[in-house]
């Protein structure tokens, strides 16, 4: 398997999801987001379909832009199949729904700020 390059420019907006091969994560599910401020959001949970849901395993964190790669190569993270990201996602964390909800929000507040066009 290719190594996934952590690239801000070609990541997508919704982040992505992978398994967690080595160190003490190993096992559990990673959603990699890029951030605001050169960033990246670690999501990382145990798989809620393999236990109880109430005693999960979880933890989040951030990452700058220089260190994301190396931890995630740390990590040994193997990537989910693009076809197979959106349900896993859905599965194990639940949290992109809100994302769309607050980005809806957020240009419909822009919209009703934004200064009509003059027209000629």
């Amino acid at each position: 398997m290719e190594p996934v390059l952590i690239d801000r420019s070609s990541w997508p907006q919704d982040g992505r999801i992978g398994r967690i091969t080595a160190g003490e994560y190993a096992g559990s599910y990673l959603l990699l987001a890029a951030e605001i401020n050169d960033s990246w959001a670690f999501y990382i949970s145990e798989d809620p379909r393999a236990g109880k849901v109430d005693e999960l395993e979880a933890d989040d964190f951030w990452a700058t832009e220089e260190d994301a790669p190396r931890l995630v190569a740390e990590m040994a993270v193997v990537w989910a199949d693009e076809s197979q990201d959106a349900a896993l996602e859905k599965e194990i964390f639940d949290i992109r729904g809100e994302w769309h909800k607050r980005r809806r929000r957020g240009s419909m507040i822009r919209s009703l700020f934004r200064r009509p066009e003059q027209s000629d």
